[in-house]
């Protein structure tokens, strides 16, 4: 592939990350998290605890960026730590109380601007989409 479509595809997925950050993180007060701390707290919104090491593990993240994401989410007290209750050596993290209602919240909002983007597309429209991105993903998984 010739440098000028590697320029291209790069374009590409900056535009449409830009587009996408513009119109799904209108809301203020989404604003004070970032996209990291947001991945995060995704992955504990579930109730279930888990190590660091897990949930870099699962987002694809260094655990030193994990160890400092998790640091300001427990500062902002949305997440504790917890010894685990079996083995007292492992430290596992999950969503406060505070922490849940601010996910659900995060989480039904992006639900409903995703939706807003997408309502005036056609079925097709979005299968045609669907079927780039899997393909995206699947050419990036080869490497």
């Amino acid at each position: 592939m010739g440098k000028e479509k590697i320029y291209e595809i790069i374009k590409e997925v900056e535009s449409i990350s830009k587009l996408m950050n513009k119109k799904v993180n209108s809301k203020e007060s989404h604003k004070r998290f970032t996209i990291s701390e947001l991945m995060v707290m995704s992955q504990l919104r579930l109730g279930e605890a888990k190590t660091l090491s897990e949930i870099s593990q699962i987002l694809g993240i260094p655990n030193s960026t994990t160890s400092v994401v998790v640091d300001r989410l427990v500062k902002m007290g949305m997440i504790k730590r917890e010894r685990d209750k079996e083995d007292r050596r492992k430290v596992l993290v999950c969503i406060k109380g505070e922490g849940i209602e601010q996910q659900r919240q995060i989480f039904k909002y992006h639900m409903d601007q995703f939706g807003r983007l997408f309502e005036n597309a056609t079925e097709e429209e979005i299968d045609y989409i669907l079927n780039g991105l899997k393909t995206l993903e699947s050419v990036i998984m080869r490497d």
